[in-house]
């Protein structure tokens, strides 16, 4: 996980023009049941961050996958936490590869909780190299930017690590 500081001096132009090779959405198809709870409950490395993780749990409340018609999100009972997923678009369009949950805490703020990207788009990864976890803070910070008030961004799993949000711009 990087810092906001190296966040914003790496590779954030280089997340930007990969996200392009993703599509985003905030629920994927229901017969995805499966790859959805394979991605946010059982990933490999997980174990890593697990004591992060129990933090946000304990904090928020536990993600579950919930369904809305004939889609699948990730959520927390009784919050009105928002997920995105990543779906890579030429590779397997429609699945997703990544995950993120985020939660407005106050007026100007919104704390991602969790981001979870697979394996083969993980440092490393056969598909490492498209940063999926920068472009899903990438794209949490383009939609705090549509939201009144919101002007900053927790990042996961690291206390006191922000993001600032530049207003949308009147147009």
């Amino acid at each position: 996980m990087r810092t906001a500081s190296e966040y914003r001096d790496s590779g954030a132009e280089a997340a930007h023009a990969a996200a392009g090779e993703f599509e985003f959405a905030s629920a994927v198809d229901a017969g995805l049941w499966k790859e959805v709870e394979s991605l946010f409950y059982f990933h490999p490395r997980q174990h890593a961050l697990s004591g992060s993780i129990r933090e946000s749990v304990d904090e928020f409340g536990a993600p579950e996958i919930m369904k809305r018609g004939e889609r699948n999100y990730v959520g927390i009972p009784e919050r009105d936490a928002q997920c995105l997923f990543a779906c890579h678009r030429t590779r397997r369009p429609g699945v997703p590869v990544g995950v993120v949950l985020y939660l407005r805490t106050h007026a100007d703020l919104l704390r991602i909780l969790h981001v979870v990207v697979g394996p083969a788009y993980e440092y490393g990864g056969q598909f490492g190299n498209r940063d999926v976890a920068m472009c899903l803070v990438d794209e949490v910070r383009r939609v705090a930017g549509c939201i009144g008030g919101v002007r900053r961004i927790a990042l996961p799993y690291r206390r006191g690590s922000y993001l600032s949000v530049a207003p949308r711009r009147a147009g």
